[in-house]
């Protein structure tokens, strides 16, 4: 007895009994935990110690590359002003207060107070008080600061 299969038979009948699987073809999305309030919290701590050691890339390691400061500024232009001021400052003192946290599933809205005491090298001092918003957003399982408005709000 001759076993004879038509291919143009039997290749499809394989597909229906064995689908092609798409979940390879899918990359992992990753499982994100709502932000907490206290995770904004700490955030705001390194962000501020960060500030005050002037190391420079630390700092900026604390902001997403989409970043803007004060609705038009872009991440190299943020960099570059923190840079200059890193560079004529002998220390800072910096001090916030949160006045809210409105935490989300990727990130947080921040707002809050601060006021920054800049001793320059050489002398001189500058003091800084403003009202500040945070946009926080979570990249790669940490947060990171998408975009940050001084003054009145």
């Amino acid at each position: 007895m001759k076993f004879y299969t038509n291919p143009s038979i039997f290749f499809p009948s394989l597909i229906l009994l064995f689908p092609l699987s798409t979940k390879a073809q899918v990359p992992p999305q990753e499982i994100t935990q709502p932000v907490t309030e206290e995770e904004v919290r700490q955030f705001i701590g390194e962000y501020t110690a960060r500030f005050m050691k002037l190391d420079l890339d630390a700092f900026m390691e604390l902001f997403s590359k989409e970043a803007i400061e004060n609705r038009m500024l872009p991440y190299a232009d943020i960099r570059e002003a923190y840079r200059r001021t890193v560079s004529i400052s002998q220390s800072i003192s910096y001090q916030v207060k949160i006045y809210s946290i409105q935490p989300s599933t990727r990130g947080a809205f921040v707002s809050g107070r601060y006021e920054i005491v800049q001793i320059l090298k050489g002398r001189g001092k500058r003091v800084f008080k403003s009202n500040v918003q945070w946009n926080l957003i979570r990249e790669k399982g940490s947060l990171k600061v998408l975009e940050i408005n001084y003054g009145n709000h």
